[in-house]
Parts: structure tokens; sequence; C-alpha cells
């Protein structure tokens, strides 16, 4: 396939990416007491009076089984009840798929609408839905409230190889490749095996067998971004993070290239516009603006989303990384923690919580 190639490998001046987007959260947790609570625009909301099954939270929505096993969800305002009985159930930022046996439903912005009768696996992200339809031997994809088909297969169903905000892309029957961006479908080319894919929002990964090169999706063509094969590759918010056949650290972005670093990392991980990576003893942050020494060694656990990089401390507790700023959210020791929306939760003993958000700390 005839392709274009990116021939500034270094940007001088590297463009900030922008998003359009405001982040809110939702910040579910257990009382001491068995309550479900949620933080939610700087307050605490009470849902329930006795502790849940289970449940599941993304920026702007939290779907929740409750102790009388009816699936629920709050984003902001009330308490709605959309079902019963769910087999399983899954959440993204803005949308909700459960089973009910073999019946798949989508549920988003208030509304609901049925998927299949004959449904089994699916996999939900910020803007669409895949999910498999047994009755055809099919997997299918809702997108903006319209179910299109990608494939149909004698045999095993399987996924697709890669599944992103708003693009998948998979291998049909024949070996033929392709990309589903926005309701449309793009051929990537016909390979003997199946590819890996790294999908992100509004772009896709991969290494070409048959260009030998390291190629990208965005926004409806087809570039390569590298002569050669990436040794490692994670696929963002409308950017890519690789290592080359040098080791690297790149970032690609706006039609430019950036090195993050010259070294091989010690270890990296990128997830939105966000990198983070260790050179020696330094836990290096890059947030899609600006590269940050976050810490001076390697965290035992840290978390990307949206425009916050949270890590555990050298005293257990949680900092975090936006805005370019070092922030010190606390040092007493955390079981856990995690980030919805632009705001962190923490995980204290004694069922005890701590959000942070807006400058602010929160304490259930």
């Amino acid at each position: 396939m005839k392709r274009g190639i990116i021939t500034l490998l270094v940007a001088v001046c590297f463009v900030q990416i922008s998003y359009g987007q405001e982040f809110k959260g939702i910040g579910p947790f257990t009382s001491l007491q068995g309550y479900f609570k949620a933080f939610h625009n700087g307050v605490i909301r009470q849902l329930e009076y006795l502790p849940v099954k289970s449940f599941q939270v993304g920026d702007n929505l939290l779907a929740y089984i409750d102790n009388k096993g009816d699936v629920k969800v709050f984003q902001g305002e009330q308490v709605k009840t959309l079902a019963g009985v769910a087999n399983n159930y899954s959440v993204s930022d803005n949308i909700l798929v459960f089973n009910t046996g073999p019946v798949t439903s989508v549920w988003k912005d208030g509304k609901g609408q049925l998927l299949t009768n004959f449904g089994r696996r699916y996999v939900v992200s910020d803007s669409l839905v895949v999910f498999e339809d047994t009755q055809f031997n099919s997997v299918k994809v809702w997108y903006n409230g319209q179910i299109k088909d990608l494939y149909t297969v004698i045999g095993d169903i399987y996924l697709p190889a890669g599944i992103g905000d708003n693009v998948v892309a998979f291998a049909a029957v024949g070996g033929t490749h392709y990309v589903f961006y926005k309701g449309a479908f793009y051929e990537a080319g016909t390979y003997r095996d199946p590819l890996t894919f790294s999908c992100g929002r509004d772009i896709v990964a991969f290494n070409d067998p048959v260009q030998m090169s390291f190629a990208i999706f965005e926004k409806g063509e087809f570039l390569d971004l590298e002569p050669m094969h990436a040794k490692r590759f994670i696929a963002g918010w409308s950017c890519v993070t690789y290592t080359d056949q040098n080791g690297n650290l790149q970032y690609y972005a706006n039609n430019s290239v950036k090195t993050l670093s010259n070294y091989a990392p010690d270890y990296w991980d990128a997830k939105d516009q966000m990198v983070v990576w260790g050179e020696g003893d330094l836990f290096q942050v890059w947030d899609g603006k600006r590269k940050v020494t976050a810490a001076y060694f390697k965290p035992e656990k840290w978390k990307l989303k949206n425009n916050v990089i949270a890590f555990q401390n050298q005293m257990k507790g949680v900092d975090c990384v936006i805005d370019g700023k070092v922030i010190n959210i606390t040092n007493e020791p955390v079981i856990d923690f995690y980030i919805s929306g632009n705001m962190v939760v923490c995980e204290l003993p004694n069922s005890s919580f701590l959000a942070y958000v807006d400058g602010r700390k929160i304490r259930s």
C-alpha cells in the first residue's frame, strides 16, 4: 500500500494538543458504616444505605449492582435503575453495556438500546461498543446509535485485535485488515498473519510486516513513522509513544516526532497524552506539553488518566503531577488509589477515603 511518510523526525517547536473536553469525575466508595457514597462536584453524595455488590466507574458515569442485584447508574443527578438482573456489565467514561442472559444492551446519555438478543462477549470504549452476535457468528460495532457488521467467521468468534476510544482495527476472513473509524472502513492491507495493533483516539499504530516499517492510521490516512519496526508502541489521544530500534523513546503528535529520551528507558508507560519512564533513579513524566522530573526513585505503582499522573511516593502515600507541578496529596499509607476525571481518590486504612480535585482535599 502506498502511503505518506513523516519526514520531520525531530520537532523544533512541538505543538500542544487540544482535546476540547472538560474533565469531571465521580469517586465512589463504601464508608465504614457500609453506606455507598461518591465524591462529586466537591461534595459527598450518598447513593445507597447498604453495601453494593460491585461497581465500575468512568469519568462521567458510575454503574453498580446494588444489594438486591439491580443494575443502577449515577451521572451526577439522580440514581436510575436500569435492570433487575445482569450477568455482567462494563463501563467506559460515558457508556454502560450489560448482559441480561444472552441479551446485550447499551446505555448512554440517559437512553438505552438493544444491541442483540444473542450476545456474549463485548468491549466498551469511550465512543463505541464491539460485541459478538452468536446468531450470525459475527462481530459488530455500535457507534453513534447505529450498528454495523465488522466481520462474520466460520468457527470460533474472535474479537478485534485493537479497540480504541473511537477506532477499531481488525483482520477479516482472508487476512485483509481494516480500520473502522467514524462509521467508515479503511483497508490497511492483506497479511498472512494477524497484525498487532495499538488503538487510541483518532489513531492506530502497527508494525507493517511487508514494508518492514512502523506505521500509523490517523484520521483517514496511513503514514510511515519509521523505516523500521518499533520495538514497543502505545497509541493515545492523537499521539503514539514508541521505542525505536536504537532504544530511543519517541512521541508522535501533530505530524511531528519528538524524542523524549535518548537513553533506552528502564521502563515506560503511556496513556491518553501522557508518558512516564525511568532514567536511572529518575521518574520522568511527559504530560503532553512538558517534561517533568516527578521523583528520584521508581514508584511501585502509578496511574495515568486525562491530565493527571498519580503515583505512590516513598512514604506509601500518593503524589501527582498536574499541569507540570508535582503535588503531594497525602503521606498517609494508602491501600489503593484511582483517577476519575481530574480527581484522584485514595483509599486509606479503616475504610476512609480522600479525594483531591482542583487543589482541594475532601475526606470521607
